[in-house]
């Protein structure tokens, strides 16, 4: 029997809302500070999101000074009605903030796994969790380093924890298009195959001119729609697809 599920991944740069290169200097002030702008965000966010099953989110603040002391995640979940939580804790500036990924799901989460990545500046990770579908399928979640070779070493790491016997999905924010020789021969390696058609240019989010979010699939799934939402809470552009498998 197969199975479909509605999933989005969105790095959500906790929930900032950059709507143009000079908000990063005008707008810094809110990497270190809450707002109430942010929680107006927060619920745009959630209602966006609450269309899909599994949403994977990058960028997420987990419960900083500059997100209230509240964890963006479960804010998120409870206003979309996802009740199965999975966070990841990456990178802390003591005093300011918790960077993190998550991922939230209407079905229920097994064998999470949080793991962090290799790389000359530490704070990147990937959490992979099994959604309760049918036989499972594994989800990953990640947010990868600036820098290629980094990038490579991130993506070796990566492929040793995916499963070998379970359909599966890695999806997040990669910094390079996927084009890349060592996303290609990333996904060559795992007999998996990169969703490239159409090409989806996600950032900036008010002017995309570079595919940096991917979603990355098991032969045993099939993409059936892919696109960008056009919704310009972050930086970055979310993108959702309805998946078989």
């Amino acid at each position: 029997m197969a199975h479909s599920l509605q999933i989005m991944t969105w790095n959500i740069q906790a929930a900032i809302g950059t709507t143009k290169y000079s908000q990063y200097v005008t707008r810094a002030h809110h990497q270190v500070f809450n707002t109430s702008a942010k929680r107006s965000t927060l619920e745009k966010i959630a209602e966006i999101v609450s269309t899909h099953d599994v949403v994977c989110l990058q960028e997420v603040d987990l419960g900083g000074r500059r997100s209230g002391f509240t964890c963006q995640a479960e804010q998120i979940a409870t206003l979309s009605g996802h009740t199965h939580v999975a966070v990841q804790r990456n990178r802390t500036i003591p005093g300011i903030s918790l960077h993190g990924n998550a991922i939230l799901s209407r079905y229920a989460l097994s064998d999470i796994h949080d793991f962090k990545l290799p790389g000359r500046v530490k704070g990147r990770g990937c959490l992979i969790a099994n959604v309760q579908v049918g036989q499972g399928i594994s989800v990953a979640n990640l947010h990868l380093s600036l820098g290629r070779n980094d990038q490579a070493l991130q993506l070796e790491a990566v492929a040793s924890h995916l499963p070998r016997k379970t359909p599966f999905l890695v999806v997040g924010d990669f910094n390079c298009t996927n084009s890349s020789t060592h996303l290609e021969a990333f996904a060559e390696a795992n007999k998996a195959r990169i969703a490239n058609h159409p090409l989806l240019p996600t950032y900036p989010s008010w002017r995309p001119q570079k595919d940096l979010d991917h979603i990355v699939h098991s032969d045993s799934i099939s993409i059936d729609q892919r696109h960008c939402l056009a919704h310009q809470l972050s930086d970055h552009l979310p993108v959702s697809a309805e998946i078989s498998f």
